[in-house]
């Protein structure tokens, strides 16, 4: 994909760098005037420069680090839906989740982080906020 994505950049650019040449010398190379070879030749840079976005993005995307179960969910905050007294259910990432906050008891509403699994049950701390 990324060689057929550099090869569709590279003939935009070569045929709008053409179509800038010949609307410079004012030769009709296609049969339109110059106003619009050169019209066109932006037209084409234009949509080289969108398709060098896209390149750009999926190259991007293939290096990031992809987040999911576990990984995703430590270090995150979330709300107590219930008062966490030691257990109760707490809203992380749009899904409610069974929780257990050891030493302290967290009330209904209030935020919490994420610091832990066992098993299916989220280990929670009261969130620190930060001023």
């Amino acid at each position: 994909m990324h060689i057929s994505l550099g090869l569709v950049i590279g003939v935009l650019v070569a045929v709008g760098a053409f179509l800038v040449y010949v609307a410079l010398v004012s030769v009709s190379f296609i049969g339109l005037s110059a106003a619009d070879e050169a019209a066109l030749a932006a037209t084409l840079f234009a949509v080289a420069a969108i398709v060098v976005a896209i390149f750009a993005a999926g190259f991007k995307a293939q290096f990031r680090q992809v987040k999911t179960g576990r990984e995703a969910l430590i270090g995150a905050v979330g709300t107590a839906t219930t008062a966490l007294n030691p257990k109760g259910i707490v809203r992380v990432m749009s899904e409610f989740w069974e929780a257990k906050v050891e030493g302290e008891t967290v009330a209904a509403g209030a935020e919490v982080e994420i610091v832990g699994m066992d098993g299916m049950t989220l280990l929670v701390k009261a969130a620190e906020h930060k001023a």
